[in-house]
């Protein structure tokens, strides 16, 4: 049989507390079916899927995985917690439905009825080890193949900059992978069957998407030259630290081979060329950055994901920190937010002279797996 989770002495919450619990089971559930429904299956991965099911119909489990703060979503930190100690070397027979645990991925079992059993075992077995994981760990992604989608945005602001290099700044870098992207090499397969790539062939780091759509992507330069750049972060990865990099692997899903190669690949990328990234609230670390960067380049400050985990007056005050900054240069800012399951949204916005335009430029796959160029104006 399972072991239950543990709980310490029994206390009458009140009418008060009973809501609030109630509450925050309510938004686990809300996370593990979204997980089932969405996330798994449009991202590829049978065993989330079969898991997040289990967990659904398990109260237990979902009073456990309420142990995680409120703006951390419940599913990925509670397998993420699980995949991490595999990774790590964990025995237990779970380890045979994880392809990228294995020493050969095709010896991975295929999730059945009995998998969420094996799970329950591995969970309620080590929960000691895993509670203060969901607790205080936080959720942060290095999707390299994002960069492939920001790129044509890079393209145009460097095409109007002429003769000035680019600086620039990640707000939510994580471990600083997605700085490198003129590092990277870049493939768009085009629906004629033709393809166009961009970047250094030499590259560790090779990435691919998919072009949809009628509308061709806009011309993009040889070379696009950087001559600064930084991040920001509220906990910044380090790429040298092997206990850190292997969180950020277990935030990936077992089943992506692929994303678990590029970014061991994109990490020797970033070993290689160290860029300084800060510790700390974007708003609060963004003033004092942007007057160390250097005159004669053009600004780009981007996010991908980030910006929808800032409270709308946080977003605003942003706008209006780059909106000031650009009084005295101009400022391009890049963002790749979610729109729906599986989607997200690419826009840049100018900022000159304290006046800003924000244009809808292209649609994604929000693990960059597809682009969709849009260029549409919006003001």
């Amino acid at each position: 049989m399972p072991r239950k989770a543990t709980t310490g002495a029994a206390v009458s919450p009140g009418a008060a507390g009973t809501a609030a619990q109630r509450s925050d089971i309510d938004r686990v559930r809300r996370y593990f079916h979204n997980f089932a429904e969405y996330q798994a299956p449009e991202n590829g991965s049978p065993l989330y899927q079969v898991l997040s099911r289990g967990v659904l119909n398990d109260p237990d489990m979902l009073r456990f995985a309420a142990s995680c703060p409120p703006s951390q979503p419940s599913a990925n930190l509670l397998f993420a917690a699980v995949h991490e100690l595999l990774l790590a070397g964990a025995p237990h027979p779970l380890r045979d439905y994880y392809p990228d645990v294995l020493a050969d991925e095709r010896l991975a079992r295929a999730p059945g009825p009995e998998t969420y059993a094996v799970f329950q075992d591995f969970v309620w077995s080590r929960q000691e080890i895993i509670r203060p994981v969901l607790e205080t760990r936080l959720v942060q992604t290095n999707v390299v193949r994002r960069t492939t989608c920001l790129l044509p945005l890079f393209a145009e602001v460097a095409l109007r900059a002429a003769d000035r290099p680019l600086a620039l700044i990640e707000i939510g870098t994580s471990a600083g992978l997605n700085l490198h992207w003129d590092r990277y090499h870049h493939r768009y397969d085009l629906p004629s069957g033709a393809y166009h790539s961009w970047g250094d062939v030499g590259s560790p780091v090779h990435l691919t998407t998919q072009v949809r759509g009628d509308t061709p992507l806009p011309a993009m330069p040889l070379t696009i030259r950087v001559a600064w750049r930084r991040g920001i972060d509220l906990n910044p990865i380090d790429v040298n630290d092997v206990a850190a990099m292997r969180w950020i692997r277990a935030l990936i899903f077992p089943e992506h081979i692929e994303r678990h190669h590029t970014l061991e690949a994109a990490a020797r990328v970033a070993k290689a060329h160290p860029v300084p990234v800060l510790k700390g609230d974007a708003l609060e670390r963004l003033p004092a950055l942007l007057k160390e960067v250097p005159s004669a380049s053009q600004l780009c400050v981007y996010a991908t994901m980030v910006l929808n985990q800032f409270s709308a007056d946080g977003r605003q005050a942003l706008l209006d920190l780059l909106s000031a900054c650009s009084r005295a240069r101009p400022v391009a800012l890049l963002t790749m937010e979610g729109v729906r399951e599986g989607w997200g949204r690419l826009h840049l916005m100018d900022f000159v002279d304290g006046r800003i335009s924000r244009r809808h430029l292209a649609d994604c796959h929000a693990h960059g797996r597809w682009l969709e160029w849009q260029a549409v104006a919006e003001g």
